[in-house]
């Protein structure tokens, strides 16, 4: 068990550029840079497995990325390895959108010299790019900015570019979830006609100061505080980027769409 162990921490190092283990900042930030949040798997029709092996084998051996589910639960068992105190959670995601939607994203409370912290390793390009010590407000790239606010009871996580309003990115009651919870909200996500990831592609990857985001057609580069985004029109176009700049390796029969829909028309 703990060869085991010991195996999936040097594996997971090297996918992530370290040749030690760094802090939790440091460690997030890497996996951020290194790891795209993608959903091409649900778009090439195939199933989205949450178990150890199954990670290990996408996320690391073959250098793919995924979404909040296999993010944060790869992420997770590292930290579990490496000792962190944890409690994985449930949150409604609202990305600005206010009526109440299922419990379909995944994000750990970790305790880290006697503070709790959000960590998010899966929440794509608007999701806070370092830990996020429980209940403040931190910047953490130029000119975005991340807040944790209550809420009748929740704790809800927002973010504010530029100077602009504040903007509900998810709501979580804060208590402790179990894997049967993390893979039923998995198969809604991946397989219910009214899910944003059966319908849309969604990509993105960090960087230290800012991210590079590719939803359908429009492709939006943040760095050093200014934002650019480019409309594709071409198929062969995107599945250039993916290869070229988010160093992916596209699976077979994937759906390429190129209009993405209005957030409001999903259900999650």
């Amino acid at each position: 068990m703990l060869r085991r162990a010991h195996r999936l921490i040097e594996d997971y190092l090297r996918r992530i550029g370290q040749t030690k283990v760094p802090d939790l900042s440091q460690l997030v930030r890497a996996h951020l840079s290194h790891i795209p949040f993608e959903n091409l798997s649900v778009l090439a029709g195939q199933p989205v497995w949450l178990d150890d092996d199954s990670l290990l084998a996408k996320l690391i051996r073959q250098k793919r990325g995924g979404y909040c589910f296999e993010q944060n639960t790869l992420f997770q068992r590292v930290l579990e390895k490496l000792g962190y105190e944890l409690t994985p959670l449930q949150a409604r995601v609202r990305r600005g959108v206010h009526e109440v939607r299922p419990n379909t994203h995944k994000l750990l409370r970790v305790r880290y010299h006697d503070q709790d912290y959000l960590v998010d390793v899966g929440f794509g390009g608007e999701g806070p790019s370092r830990p996020l010590p429980w209940g403040t407000t931190q910047e953490f790239q130029p000119g975005v900015k991340h807040r944790m606010v209550q809420e009748d009871g929740l704790w809800v996580l927002q973010n504010q570019h530029d100077g602009e309003d504040w903007v509900d990115l998810y709501a979580t009651d804060n208590r402790r979830a179990e894997q049967v919870d993390y893979e039923m909200a998995n198969w809604f996500t991946s397989t219910h006609p009214g899910s944003l990831f059966v319908n849309s592609m969604l990509v993105s990857l960090h960087h230290e100061t800012g991210y590079m985001m590719l939803f359908d057609g429009l492709l939006r580069r943040r760095r050093n505080g200014v934002t650019h985004q480019t409309r594709l029109q071409e198929e062969s176009e995107i599945r250039r980027i993916l290869e070229d700049e988010f160093d992916l390796t596209i699976p077979p029969g994937m759906r390429v769409p190129l209009n993405a829909a209005p957030a409001s028309r999903h259900l999650l």
